[in-house]
């Protein structure tokens, strides 16, 4: 009974952690990640997605709604427009549990879905951004500088952290 508990408390906590994360390296590393080629780390996409990835579906989770609250905050505190990160959360995290449907999880089928997943974010998270004149880029120009080196660091990012996330779920499985 406290095993199941602790990991429904789990996910809660990596996502208010991977939220506190997210802005603290932006901002610590800010000189070295918005240079010439700005680059943002996702750590709430990727936590989402590494719960939808270790978890099941059936697991009483309610990640939808975690997806869209944080989703909620996310645009409230970094964006300060609150209805972008909203709705692409909880997209990001349909369309990972639709791919799975088909596919097996591991580290090669995870890390494209993953590069699905970040590709959604930022393609949505651009036109959002223009829709309500939150950025003023050109998007060849945000092909060329910022999509390539935020969909890198990303990957990099999963793939480092991939088991040692996996182990912790599996820790905290029934």
């Amino acid at each position: 009974m406290f095993k199941k508990s602790k990991y429904q408390l789990l996910f809660p906590i990596g996502l208010l952690l991977s939220f506190i994360l997210e802005g603290s390296i932006m901002h610590i590393f800010s000189y070295q990640l918005a240079g010439k080629f700005p680059m943002v780390p996702y750590l709430v996409v990727l936590w989402l997605v590494y719960t939808v990835l270790f978890t099941h579906q059936d697991d009483n989770l309610h990640i939808y709604w975690w997806s869209f609250g944080i989703g909620a905050l996310y645009d409230s505190y970094y964006i300060g427009v609150i209805g972008i990160f909203m709705f692409i959360f909880p997209l990001v995290v349909y369309i990972t549990r639709l791919i799975l449907k088909y596919v097996d999880e591991n580290i090669v089928s995870s890390t494209m879905i993953y590069l699905i997943d970040i590709i959604i974010v930022l393609v949505l998270g651009y036109a959002g951004g223009r829709m309500g004149h939150l950025v003023y880029f050109s998007g060849i120009h945000f092909m060329a500088f910022a999509f390539g080196p935020t969909l890198l660091l990303n990957l990099i990012i999963f793939l480092v952290l991939y088991y040692p996330v996996n182990l912790l779920f599996d820790h905290y499985r029934q």
